[in-house]
């Protein structure tokens, strides 16, 4: 694999500035050289910017940007004695001296550190990406395929670049982002009247009317759904929206064994835990729960309600005109029609990773790790503490499967350099990198 990098990342958003930024602290501080190819297909935190759908950009960051790329700076778990000075190195990088270059730090401290946009958020992204280039570099480009490099010891990456297809190696592999909205069962002539999570703002304003009140359905109970809801009603104001949930809506309690959890699942010992009990937690904690901010803003909107049910299929109705949504609800069956849906039920990173491996690679990954696209969906995706595939070699690094195997804080952006460190001990310290020492008892942990 000569030229090979050390690593691929699939996916320049906030994963990816984290881990540039912590390579390029290493490297710096003359620890490595270790190598990092980014394969990013629009630009550098476009997902965050609100030009690749998900988000307009406009919509209140869920976290405090105080948890940014080298969040919780706890290096020395991840590193022994070097911990401190990456730390150091990666903190020219933090939130803080975004803002003071920009002249920005004393006004948003003195205004009691407010929330942010998901676009603020991605310039600071693409800031720390145009300054952490120690043996970091960016490919534009959109990847067409992944595979196995002859002999099997690393990955290679097919990319659909400005001169044509280009491919890339490395010796192991991160794949980033949330993946793909999950599929929600409908009829064909329906689709026309359906959005999802992950479509593009600018077709909502074209597709729905700014005149009269549009009935819109949104199907979800988390961020994407809460996200599309305030954009609906910031430019459709006098539209109706109904919220189908799963359960009753649920925000975050914000607490602080919660956060401390999300940056550090050791201090609990999150995979000694039973994993019912890891469930709770992210179902309670993460996914399907609203920001309670966000929350706040529609607490008074009498053209918003919330129903719980699961919906199980979405019909053509009037012509192609509306949509007849067929839900479950706890009284029974029941069918109600609108004149769009939005499908914010989730995204399925399997499913986006299905597109990306040939038949023949994705049998090569389940020979060796076991199932993994088909497997039932009571059964936890085995994930390794550097949040790598179990038993696969080469490395393949997916954060957002390791939620539930190494901690909550890993499909998001809760510890981001927590997650950092987790990818990239490997590469300085080899396989044996020293894990944190596991906190059960509460006493321990200053309760």
């Amino acid at each position: 694999m000569s030229g090979a990098a050390d690593l691929l990342v699939v996916g320049a958003g906030a994963k990816a500035a984290a881990v540039a930024a912590k390579v390029d602290a290493i490297n710096r501080l003359g620890l490595g050289p270790i190598s990092v190819t980014i394969v990013e297909g629009v630009e550098p935190a476009a997902s965050w910017k609100g030009l690749n759908g998900m988000t307009s950009g406009d919509e209140p960051l869920a976290v405090t940007p105080i948890k940014d790329v080298g969040f919780p700076y706890e290096s020395g778990k991840a590193f022994g004695d070097l911990g401190p000075a990456i730390d150091r190195e990666v903190m020219s990088l933090s939130w803080q001296q975004y803002l003071v270059g920009r002249g920005g730090w004393a006004r948003w401290v003195n205004a009691e550190t407010p929330s942010i946009r998901h676009r603020d958020y991605g310039a600071y992204l693409a800031w720390v990406l145009s300054r952490a280039t120690t043996g970091v570099r960016i490919v534009s480009g959109r990847v067409q395929q992944v595979g196995f490099t002859p002999g099997g010891e690393g990955w290679t990456v097919e990319v659909e670049g400005r001169e044509g297809l280009e491919r890339y190696e490395g010796g192991a592999l991160l794949l980033t982002g949330p993946g793909v909205h999950r599929h929600l069962s409908h009829d064909p002539e329906a689709a026309p009247r359906m959005f999802h999570c992950d479509s593009k703002r600018g077709d909502f304003l074209t597709r729905v009317p700014a005149e009269g009140s549009p009935e819109i359905a949104i199907v979800g109970g988390g961020e994407s759904a809460l996200s599309c809801l305030a954009f609906l009603r910031r430019h459709r104001p006098s539209a109706r929206l109904t919220v189908y949930t799963p359960t009753l809506p649920m925000s975050r309690g914000e607490s602080f064994l919660e956060n401390r959890v999300f940056a550090d699942p050791d201090c609990v010992g999150w995979s000694a835990l039973e994993l019912s009990q890891r469930r709770l937690f992210v179902r309670q904690c993460d996914r399907g729960v609203f920001d309670p901010g966000g929350l706040l803003n529609i607490a008074y909107d009498d053209h918003c309600r919330f129903l719980t049910g699961r919906v199980v299929h979405v019909a053509s109705v009037s012509g192609g005109d509306g949509v007849a949504v067929d839900y479950a609800s706890p009284e029974g069956p029941s069918v109600d029609a609108y004149e769009f849906l939005v499908n914010c039920s989730g995204f399925d990173l399997l499913e986006q990773l299905r597109g990306l491996f040939a038949p023949g690679v994705r049998a090569e990954i389940e020979r060796q790790s076991g199932p993994l696209w088909d497997r039932p969906a009571d059964v936890e995706v085995p994930m390794g503490r550097a949040l790598e595939v179990v038993g696969l070699s080469p490395r393949l690094h997916i954060p957002g499967l390791a939620a539930l195997a190494q901690g909550p804080g890993f499909a998001n952006l809760g510890c981001l350099g927590l997650t950092a460190n987790r990818v990239v001990a490997p590469l300085l310290v080899g396989d044996e990198a020293p894990a944190a020492m596991v906190v059960t008892r509460g006493d321990e942990l200053g309760l």
